[in-house]
């Protein structure tokens, strides 16, 4: 693929835009998927031969292929950069992408976990737990409590927790730190399971790893979460994200702003964080459809 410039481009977003490392696998696999397409389809060998009709050949077949928009909007958007760093570079003159349409997104509402399930797990913690209990119950209290992504979880150090000021300092994307307050039980959640690391002789500076004192990676992650809300019949996706949606989802409906919501999120955008507006807005339509005398 060196002939087509995508490590370069990689390493562009990696060392000049510091771009995260799960964000430059998917810009890499998007664009290693486009040039295989367009070699096979159309026997390019160089960045100069792409034309618009391939990219919206590329886009049909993804689209035939049965994938979200969602999912095609990202991949067309990694296009665009990559194009725009080969202009940069003066590889090519003009984007053979600039004439794309964009692609319409149906507004999907993210998956909210009721309260009484939240309670439910919030209080599964048996007694005496093993540590591998202990980690993957922290994992759920943590990104409940707080909201915080998944790579930031992962990032979390013990330094990093403040437990008498009741908040954690978060790394979040583009090394942005947030600071993020959380419960007194959440606190007392992190004391306990800090407690049962030094009982088992586990020293780390991230705040949760293995047993055997390996660093979390994002799959531990996302199996704890799925099996976790499997076990208790959640509906719809159940992801690590689910528990983010749910974090935001409460604190407006307990009459948080929005702009706070915002920052306690991380997002750099308030429109990443509307989309919990309306959540709350077709729960206003469940109350008053069940409530109202001429419903």
């Amino acid at each position: 693929m060196g002939i087509f410039f995508i490590d370069q481009f990689i390493e562009y977003l990696q060392f000049q835009r510091k771009f995260s490392p799960n964000t430059l696998i998917a810009y890499k696999k998007d664009l290693n998927e486009f040039v295989d397409f367009s070699r096979h389809q159309f026997e390019i060998e160089k960045p100069e031969e792409i034309k618009n009709d391939m990219i919206r050949s590329w886009v049909s077949s993804l689209i035939g292929l049965g994938l979200e928009a969602v999912t095609v909007k990202r991949k067309i958007s990694s296009l665009r950069s990559f194009f725009r760093y080969l202009q940069k570079e003066k590889i090519l003159e003009l984007s053979p992408i600039r004439n794309m349409p964009k692609l319409k997104l149906a507004k999907k509402l993210p998956t909210i976990i009721g309260l009484d399930d939240m309670n439910s797990i919030c209080d599964a913690l048996p007694q005496n737990p093993s540590y591998t209990e202990a980690l993957d119950y922290i994992i759920i209290c943590i990104l409940y409590g707080t909201g915080i992504r998944r790579a930031e979880l992962i990032s979390l150090t013990e330094t990093n927790v403040d437990l008498a000021q009741r908040q954690i300092k978060v790394l979040g994307k583009r090394n942005k730190e947030r600071i993020v307050p959380i419960t007194l039980e959440l606190a007392e959640q992190i004391h306990n399971f800090i407690e049962i690391k030094i009982k088992e002789g586990i020293i780390s500076e991230p705040l949760l790893v293995t047993k055997k004192e390996d660093k979390l990676y994002p799959g531990y992650i996302y199996n704890v979460v799925k099996k976790t809300l499997t076990l208790q019949k959640v509906n719809g996706k159940r992801s690590p994200h689910t528990l983010r949606h749910t974090y935001a989802t409460r604190l407006l409906q307990n009459g948080a702003e929005l702009l706070s919501v915002k920052e306690l999120l991380g997002h750099s955008s308030l429109a990443s964080t509307q989309v919990y507006t309306h959540v709350n807005i077709e729960d206003l339509k469940k109350v008053y459809k069940k409530s109202h005398p001429k419903r």
